[in-house]
């Protein structure tokens, strides 16, 4: 019996650089911090791509954990310098070399904290005062002139060991300040209803233009983005210029591993190759198109919205699917 795994190359499989896996059996981290650099690592790495756009909705996905926590873990593994970021808080993620990783955190300085004051949540901001056990499960106020507070049910934490009620996003959208975040059926709800509209490509439109336009608050994102995708519809493609059927025609030749292109007069399928044509002059040439074909046709599952999926033309012509494709060595 051997201890030694031969690789089925069929399934595909990452390469792993020598000194990356020995400072990962070295590195002091946290499961959680673990399990979020090896899904960013496997994106990455096993894509063979320095660094790759990924949220924190997506990385949760690979993990099974919440996005605030995926956040919390990112913000860590940067400050310890395991991973790098190009860009600002939406830019791409990569590893970094082992080199430059802080292995031991120093502890820092701080109070002592006791296991009943994690279970309770209670942090307190002044010095002098004291809290009281009753003073937390009555949820009263001392002053004799004001009248009691009443608390909102979904504000009062559930008791340890039961199940807390998930937090929904407010008629399926919310907004952080620098992205939206929409339930995946509005999505696609929204994909069908503004054909040929590229409903995530807007959305991260709107979500820059919202960032920059802090006093113009909306108190109602959704309708915000309804109206966005509304004007962005209105708007009509352009197909001038564009060889959309021959492109559609050259893939059907490239990649017969693929699935055919069963509608080929499907809006949302030409304006996404309209799109990667005008991205820029370099897409403007059958070589390159037949390039991604190729990569395309060897691939079996591509990342695509949250999960993998067989890369047909649809797919192929997303910005992060084309760019990946188009960066491979």
């Amino acid at each position: 019996m051997t201890n030694v795994v031969q690789i089925d190359k069929s399934r595909g499989f990452t390469r792993m650089d020598n000194s990356l896996m020995e400072s990962l059996a070295k590195v002091d981290l946290p499961a959680r911090e673990f399990r979020v650099l090896f899904a960013i690592s496997r994106q990455t790495i096993g894509y063979q791509v320095e660094a790759k756009r990924l949220t924190a909705d997506e990385i949760g996905a690979l993990t099974n954990m919440r996005r605030d926590v995926v956040s919390k873990a990112i913000s860590h593994l940067l400050e310890r310098r395991i991973l790098f970021r190009i860009g600002g808080s939406r830019g791409e993620l990569g590893v970094s070399p082992a080199n430059e990783w802080v292995f031991h955190e120093e502890k820092k300085s701080s109070l002592s904290e006791t296991k009943s004051s994690h279970s309770d949540n209670v942090v307190s901001l002044s010095g002098n005062a004291s809290e009281t056990k009753i003073a937390h499960s009555l949820l009263y106020t001392k002053k004799k002139d004001l009248p009691p507070e009443t608390v909102p049910s979904e504000q009062i934490s559930a008791p340890q060991g039961a199940a807390q009620s998930p937090i929904e996003k407010p008629n399926g959208v919310s907004f952080d300040g620098e992205e939206f975040h929409v339930e995946p059926a509005l999505i696609a709800k929204w994909t069908s209803a503004y054909a040929p509209v590229d409903v995530e490509t807007e959305v991260s439109r709107a979500a820059v233009w919202a960032a920059a336009n802090p006093r113009k608050a909306k108190k109602n994102w959704r309708m915000f983005l309804v109206k966005w995708l509304a004007k962005s519809a209105d708007k009509s493609v352009s197909e001038s210029g564009v060889p959309v059927d021959k492109i559609i025609d050259l893939y059907h030749r490239v990649c017969p591993n693929l699935p055919a292109v069963s509608v080929a007069n499907d809006k949302v399928l030409r304006a996404l190759i309209v799109e990667r044509w005008n991205e820029s002059d370099k897409h403007q040439a059958s070589p390159l198109w037949k390039t991604i074909f190729e990569r395309a046709n060897r691939l079996s599952q591509v990342w695509y919205r949250g999960a993998n999926v067989v890369p047909r033309l649809e797919v192929i012509c997303s910005r992060a699917v084309f760019r990946q494709l188009e960066e491979q060595a």
